[in-house]
């Protein structure tokens, strides 16, 4: 997969939650009423983000779910929060750890 359609299949699996909460306040829920669909856009959109960023999502997971913990966010506000995170985990582990760890040395072998 090439890394720019990499960054935009996480970057949409990220911010996917807030576009579905932006379009309830749109169109009828009050923005002070917290929805049980909140959490489930969230995990929605966390469960996104970490398949395409397994196993090293793990840390925007964990970021995401921190923020929750301790009230400073909401759930869909955490997984935009750690978009960031996700997104350079993940090219970080798909585009420069494993294929350096899998180049062919100078005799054709592979180094893992």
């Amino acid at each position: 997969m090439r890394v720019r359609t990499y960054v935009l299949f996480c970057a949409w699996a990220c911010i996917g939650p807030i576009a579905l909460v932006l379009f309830q306040l749109a169109f009828g829920r009050p923005g002070s009423v917290a929805a049980n669909d909140d959490m489930m856009f969230a995990l929605l959109g966390t469960f996104m983000a970490s398949l395409f960023t397994y196993p090293s999502g793990v840390i925007g997971t964990i970021v995401s779910f921190g923020a929750v913990h301790f009230g400073l966010l909401t759930p869909a506000q955490a997984v935009l929060l750690a978009t960031p995170v996700y997104l350079g985990a993940g090219y970080y582990q798909w585009y420069v750890l494993i294929p350096n760890y899998f180049r062919p040395d100078r005799r054709g072998k592979a180094l893992g």
